[in-house]
């Protein structure tokens, strides 16, 4: 990545040195016309009168203007000068005789367009105001140029951005040898060839600023239609000259192409500045304050003619600079190349500093003339001491910032180390040491102390606190304390005080400045940030151990009810085998059902035990068994509970289904005990059984009072509203229904308690799947309806 970011930076350099080597050139020679005669006019290659002037010149004044020409000069034709010579060449050596003869004027033939007329024109000096209107500030605009364009290079990414460079490439040649055109001319061909190309790279520029419009995305070769016009006006310019001859008509539509791309790009972004609406417009905006305007000004200078046009010059050549300065703004604060770069502090800094040394040279050089000193050795002069300047003044604003100013240079590498050490802390108290701690590395204090809000002696800023939330806030705009005592700084959050940052006088008196003050203001703030994520994770861990306390507790409320479940399912088959055990003790014969009975109960009491370490995920084993087969299973479990009741059973047809048996005998038993608790003496309960092909519903009811409160507390654990009860029996039955799939609901119909068991049609068996008939559960029921009376 780096070696592809040098052979991308490669070009910016060569860029750079050939700009410099250019500007040198075209300075040494406009440092050396500083002073020179002239004839009161400045001329092109051709003797062709330049529009450039000043209004108090002969030439001026006596009306030649563009595109006139000179062909005599003192009886001698330059028109038809010498092979590779230039006829304004002639002109300026004629100059330079007369003015080495003592002569004040020399008289000169024009061609006009009124037809040819003879001229005296008065021989004065290139003085200052001519030189900085027509070299400084071009020099200057065209250092700009370069500037931004290695900006666009180094930065820019689109067509937009490289169209830019192309435009700043173009102007920083004209302006470069805009004088050298009208004086040595040793430049001229490079001006004939960035000349035409300038006005078209505007009208691209109008094209893709800031981004493509459609006819470009259409039409791709339309810019380079553009570039070949431009190219065809340069090689017009360059064969005329070389003929000889006047290159007039190639300049005047040269010059017609200025106006005409400066208007294109201001029209073009005003009129989609115009259509554009929200982001996009915002995007427009700052364009037409920074390209727009001053293009329009250059415009309306190069569409003006005559004494008014030379006037107009000093308005428009230094609007010249405006251009790249905007577009560098434009790119700083809106980034109109879409490079989405950083932006670096030396580079801008350097580009700063270089602008600045460019005036202090101009000025002082100006400054050295207007006091008699030689003008070539003044611009040395100001030159070599504008750099040596900014070299004392960079190292003395350096020397300055680390003697008296020493928070400046700690400020990045204490910020950095602090929000570091921040970063690994989670207690109040340690990020009071640690800013303490921070600020004693770099600020030479007797006493530095964090203060919290939670302690009112060592709080001075006012605080006011809250009743709703008990939080200190600023009863004032807290502003930082100065006193004799030192600096409290306020460490506020989200508006709410959380302590202050107190800092004693430096050692031996030595004054706070006000990078001392940023820093400081830094520190609290960051403080403040650690010290609310530290009270945050301290509430934080507060409520973890709570919820693990409360964790602890559900796990042993679990453990309880689930050592009550097994105490209370395990009842009935012990109150089975103690009436057994009863009849046994008075030498009665046990018969087959009993038998039969006391070893299904046994064997479930060990499923019982086995299943313990499944009753967390719910297992349920699913056979296919009779409704009928479950109810006699529950009834002779709960014959030492029916006493003379009966358990009356409507089953109806239909009424087999796929469950674990052990778990729904354990819901019916459940069921039909609290309903043989519930029914008074001539009470009855009983089971019903409806089937459809949505499913099946299992009523158990009874003739109870009924019950009081809300039915859905019934399933709770630990509710019960017997005086001996448990809370246990319609808990264990509704987890027991829940893990079958099923539903349960308690209600009250027609004076009748009745809990509603919901089975899907999934759990129930058609006819065809109906299991053979198990004769041993009828003999089963049989036995039992015939014993019932002995049991009780």
């Amino acid at each position: 990545m780096e070696t592809r970011a040098r052979r991308l930076r490669w070009p910016v350099y060569l860029a750079g040195v050939l700009a410099f080597c250019l500007a040198s050139v075209a300075l040494r020679e406009a440092v050396l016309c500083y002073g020179r005669p002239i004839a009161g006019i400045l001329v092109l290659p051709d003797a062709t009168v330049s529009n450039s002037g000043l209004p108090t010149w002969s030439g001026i004044r006596q009306g030649l203007r563009f595109p006139d020409r000179i062909i005599e000069v003192d009886g001698e034709d330059i028109k038809h000068p010498p092979r590779a010579e230039y006829p304004a060449t002639a002109l300026d050596r004629a100059v330079s005789r007369a003015a080495g003869e003592g002569r004040g004027s020399l008289r000169v033939r024009v061609e006009t367009s009124e037809g040819v007329k003879d001229v005296e024109l008065d021989i004065e000096p290139l003085g200052p105001l001519a030189w900085w209107t027509y070299a400084g500030v071009m020099f200057f605009a065209g250092a700009l140029y370069v500037i931004a364009a290695l900006i666009a290079m180094s930065a820019g990414r689109g067509s937009a951005a490289r169209t830019f460079i192309k435009l700043a490439v173009f102007g920083s040649l004209v302006l470069f040898t805009f004088f050298d055109y009208h004086t040595t001319r040793v430049l001229a061909p490079l001006l004939w060839l960035a000349k035409p190309m300038l006005p078209m790279a505007f009208i691209s520029l109008g094209l893709r600023l800031p981004d493509d419009v459609p006819l470009i995305e259409s039409r791709r070769w339309i810019p380079w239609v553009l570039d070949g016009l431009g190219l065809l006006i340069a090689a017009g310019l360059m064969s005329m000259n070389a003929l000889g001859k006047t290159a007039a008509p190639f300049e005047i539509a040269t010059m017609a192409l200025y106006p005409v791309g400066f208007l294109f790009l201001g029209g073009m972004v005003t009129g989609r500045f115009i259509k554009a609406r929200g982001a996009r417009r915002d995007l427009l905006r700052p364009l037409i304050l920074t390209l727009v305007v001053p293009h329009a000004v250059i415009a309306c200078g190069f569409l003006m003619h005559g004494p008014v046009k030379t006037v107009a010059d000093m308005i428009t050549f230094p609007t010249l600079a405006l251009t790249p300065l905007a577009t560098m703004v434009a790119f700083v604060r809106h980034d109109i190349w879409k490079s989405r770069t950083l932006l670096p502090r030396f580079a801008t800094r350097a580009v700063i500093a270089a602008i600045v040394c460019i005036l202090a040279v101009a000025f002082g050089a100006a400054i050295a003339v207007f006091f008699g000193a030689p003008f070539a050795q003044a611009l040395l002069a100001s030159f070599a001491g504008a750099v040596m300047a900014a070299a004392l003044v960079i190292l003395a604003l350096a020397f300055g910032d680390k003697a008296f100013f020493p928070s400046l240079a700690q400020y990045k590498p204490t910020v950095e180390q602090l929000s570091e050490e921040l970063t690994s802390i989670a207690s109040p108290n340690e990020v009071a040491r640690a800013v303490e701690r921070t600020v004693r590395r770099w600020l030479r204090c007797d006493t530095i102390e964090f203060a919290f809000a939670s302690d009112p002696e060592k709080m001075d800023v006012p605080v006011l606190t809250t009743q709703e939330s008990g939080a200190h806030k600023i009863s004032i705009d807290s502003p930082t304390k100065v006193d004799a005592g030192g600096l409290i700084l306020p460490v506020l959050f989200r508006g709410v005080i959380l302590g202050n940052l107190r800092v004693s006088q430096k050692r031996q008196g030595a004054l706070f400045t006000s990078e001392d003050l940023d820093l400081l203001k830094t520190i609290a703030n960051q403080g403040a940030l650690a010290l609310a994520h530290a009270i945050a994770y301290a509430e934080l861990e507060r409520r973890r151990k709570q919820q693990a306390a409360a964790w602890r507790d559900e796990r042993e409320a679990l453990v309880e009810t689930l050592s009550a479940e097994i105490a209370h399912e395990i009842r009935y088959p012990i109150n089975f085998f103690r009436t057994i055990f009863k009849r046994a003790s008075d030498n009665r014969i046990l018969d087959q059902e009993d038998i039969e009975i006391g070893c299904e109960e046994v064997d479930r009491l060990e499923r019982l035990v086995s299943g313990l370490r499944r009753m967390a995920t719910q297992h349920v084993e699913r056979r296919v068994v009779d409704i009928a087969e479950l109810c006699s299973r529950a009834e002779v479990l709960l014959r030492d509970r029916m006493g003379g009741h009966t358990m009356a059973t409507d089953l109806g047809a239909g009424g087999v289904i796929r469950c674990d048996v052990d778990k729904v005998t354990q819901i019916l038993v459940n069921l039909l005990a609290n309903a043989l608790d519930a029914i008074e003496e001539h009470g009855e309960v009983g089971v019903r059984w409806r089937s459809s092909p949505r499913g099946g519903e299992l009523y158990v009811w009874d003739t109870g009072p009924g019950f009081h409160g809300d039915p859905s507390r019934f399933f709770a654990p630990w509710y019960t509203t017997k005086p001996r009860g448990t809370g246990l029996g319609l808990a264990i039955t509704h987890r027991l229904v829940r893990a079958h799939g099923w539903n349960i609901e308690a209600g009250r119909r027609d004076s009748i308690t009745v809990f509603v068991v919901t089975i899907p049609a999934a759990d129930l068996v058609s006819g065809v799947d109906r299991p053979p008939t198990d004769t041993s559960s009828s003999e089963t029921r049989q036995l039992t309806q015939g014993k019932k009376g002995e049991v009780a």
